[in-house]
């Protein structure tokens, strides 16, 4: 069973380490509840909250028979998690499948024609590693920057 976009769930997760070239730690999400999101096989785009702190975009992905989200060094230590220690989170599907663009480069696209149409021909996985480049910048100014770079390599990627 899928659930609506604004249904979360939440649930006590924990952290593991995993041994691996580009991942080192996971979150465990319990089976009861990624069966929920599970609507074929490979990965599901999902919406994670931890504690109280900001919802983020990430995915749900099968590992070993299970079903986990990768864990990033940052996450770890802007939540504080630690592997013995279990914590509440908080998941729900993502309507926008990862593809919600900044503000800002919404912006630089908006006046860009070229450069938006470049972006729309890429894969969805490449269209989620710039727009979460962009939002990884701490500062507007950052982002905007960001955008403009952006745009001009989709343009010279797509004019060879």
């Amino acid at each position: 069973m899928i659930r609506p976009p604004s249904a979360a769930v939440s649930f006590f997760a924990h952290l593991e380490h995993v041994d691996g070239p580009m991942v080192h730690h996971v979150i465990i999400i319990p089976e009861k509840i990624s069966e929920q999101f599970i609507s074929g096989k490979g990965s599901v785009r999902i919406l994670c909250r931890i504690g109280d702190k900001p919802e983020f975009p990430c995915a749900l992905v099968p590992r070993h028979g299970r079903h986990v989200v990768i864990a990033s060094l940052k996450l770890i230590k802007e939540n504080n998690l630690l592997i013995s220690s279990p914590f509440t989170m908080s998941i729900r599907s993502d309507p926008g499948n990862g593809l919600d663009l900044p503000e800002e480069f919404s912006e630089v696209l908006a006046q860009d024609e070229f450069a938006y149409k470049a972006f729309l021909a890429l894969k969805d996985g490449g269209k989620r590693g710039y727009i979460y480049y962009i939002r990884q910048a701490k500062s507007i100014e950052t982002r905007i920057k960001r955008s403009f770079e952006i745009a001009e390599k989709l343009k010279e990627r797509f004019r060879e």
